[in-house]
């Protein structure tokens, strides 16, 4: 919800907003409507990105149901769609916080 809160900074920023979820489409489109957020969610429900990715908080097995959380984080991408900054913390506990991310992206993205 902090993102929807600062949408429209990133947005001023010129940078869009993405975020990739372990929960099934369903589930996702519940938090959407209970929290009006307006941003692309994308769902990874059987975690094969978040794997790829090395992401994947592995303190959770397949079966568990919690399987396929990904580490708290934030990929930047240019406008080529090429990763040019990443902040990933283990654990679930911390996380990155949306000025945080607006101003590492901001400063990425000027390389």
């Amino acid at each position: 919800m902090q993102l929807q809160d600062s949408l429209q900074t990133f947005e001023q920023g010129g940078i869009g907003v993405v975020a990739l979820t372990y929960d099934s489409p369903a589930l996702q489109q519940a938090f959407v409507d209970k929290f009006s957020i307006t941003y692309p969610l994308l769902s990874d429900v059987d975690a094969a990105s978040v794997t790829a990715l090395g992401i994947r908080d592995p303190e959770y097995p397949p079966g568990d149901s919690n399987y396929g959380v990904a580490y708290p984080g934030v990929f930047v991408l240019d406008t080529n769609q090429r990763v040019v900054g990443k902040v990933f913390i283990e654990g679930y506990e911390k996380r990155v916080d949306a000025a945080g991310v607006l101003a590492y992206a901001q400063k990425a993205l000027q390389r």
